[in-house]
């Protein structure tokens, strides 16, 4: 590897895995920049906070809390989180077409789940949960919008390899001041560049070298920790360009669709507050949480094929009218009068991001290994998508961005001496 440039390592994106990429490159005594294109640090970590309260347009729970690492800096912190499992939930209410489902029929829906899960485990091919499945069953259609809700796409698109390889501990533990303040929190002290957009990478001389609208930056070497989706646009030349292999997997391996909605109130709408699923139209759900940590919002989260559409044919205005109609049609027209304000996400088209989380399509699990297989070592991807077991998650992200630093020290990458 070279000496003569002008940093070690240059990490491309500041969002969970960046942030873990820099965190351990500062450790290992790299001289490192970070650049990110936003003009915030964190990616799909995304906390705002309106009328006094924290609402995490982006990831909001610590999936498998007890394997996650980002739960010990919580709980380090102080932070007041919620811990409970989920393992094999259902949530309390499940709403269709208006009417609250009774209880029978509610654990009925949770027993197919359930079963839904054991042969997308069971069945040996890798093919899509959809084939795996009862489609005969009366809750398919919410079961469908549940995929969406869970994985980004419905169970057509999800592949059963995937099921299995994701290691599932059932504590997702909400994080009251926002998941995404805590994972940018650890960012402090980090050499971070924002609206800092990398449109190029060229490692065919002495030096990677990094195009950004600041000029060219070199480095000894680069992680990209971009999402998949950005990556396959093309908004970043390569220089070679990436091997087939990483271009084949890029196909293979994209973004599902998840979008967040806050609804706040002037007081309590739910008595006893509970989380639901709303079927507003066969496949479509919206699972939303009423006043959680007993905060006056209304937290709607859509996904899947409804919240994608929504998002690129109205944008943020969409979401959040889909989602009111949605909680009114369960709770009646008074509610609209108690709305004070709403924000929302709007992930899919952001271009930064262009979408939620990484679903591999059926028979194509194995190129999330194509994704983190070192090809150069200069230069690395590192992200959600490329994690063996934690896809789709912050936590998962946030390893990858560590192990592409370890790989690179052990391929030589050392601190400059000046």
């Amino acid at each position: 590897m070279s000496k003569s440039a002008e940093w070690d390592l240059i990490v491309v994106g500041a969002g969970a895995a960046g942030i873990g990429a820099g965190l351990a490159a500062r450790a290992a005594g790299l001289k490192t920049q970070i650049l990110e294109a936003a003009d915030r640090i964190g990616g799909r970590a995304h906390t705002v906070r309106e009328r006094g309260i924290a609402y995490d347009l982006g990831c909001h729970f610590l999936h498998s809390a007890s394997r996650n690492p980002f739960s010990l800096a919580a709980l380090t912190r102080g932070e007041t989180i919620r811990m409970h499992g989920t393992q094999g939930a259902f949530p309390p209410a499940l709403y269709r077409d208006g009417v609250r489902q009774d209880e029978e029929t509610r654990a009925a829906c949770g027993r197919y789940y359930a079963e839904c899960y054991q042969r997308s485990l069971a069945v040996q091919a890798d093919v899509s949960v959809a084939a795996a499945i009862d489609g005969q069953s009366p809750f398919r259609d919410i079961y469908t919008g549940w995929c969406g809700a869970i994985v980004g796409v419905p169970p057509e698109r999800i592949s059963t390899e995937d099921v299995k390889a994701y290691a599932e501990t059932g504590e997702d533990w909400p994080v009251r001041d926002g998941y995404g303040a805590l994972i940018a929190g650890l960012a402090d002290g980090l050499p971070i560049r924002t609206g800092c957009p990398v449109s190029a990478i060229d490692r065919t001389g002495e030096t990677v070298r990094v195009e950004t609208p600041d000029g060219t930056l070199t480095a000894r070497a680069v992680i990209v920790t971009v999402s998949p989706d950005v990556l396959r646009s093309g908004s970043i030349r390569f220089t070679p360009d990436l091997p087939d292999s990483v271009r084949a997997a890029l196909e293979d391996v994209r973004l599902g669709f998840a979008e967040r909605v806050a609804l706040f109130t002037d007081g309590p709408v739910m008595d006893p507050p509970v989380i639901a699923h709303i079927m507003p139209r066969a496949g479509h759900m919206i699972g939303v949480n009423f006043h959680e940590f007993g905060q006056n919002t209304i937290g709607g989260y859509l996904a899947g094929d409804l919240a994608v559409d929504l998002a690129r044919d109205g944008g943020r205005a969409a979401l959040i009218d889909y989602t009111l109609d949605a909680v009114v049609e369960i709770l009646g027209s008074g509610l609209r009068g108690k709305i004070l304000g709403a924000i929302s996400s709007c992930w899919s088209t952001d271009p930064n991001i262009l979408g939620g989380y990484s679903a591999a399509l059926p028979g194509r699990h194995a190129a999330r290994a194509a994704l983190r297989e070192p090809f150069d070592d200069r230069l690395a991807l590192a992200g959600e998508a490329c994690s063996p077991d934690a896809f789709s998650t912050a936590h998962g992200a946030y390893i990858t961005g560590t192990h592409a630093v370890s790989r690179m020290l052990q391929g030589g990458l050392r601190a400059s001496r000046d």
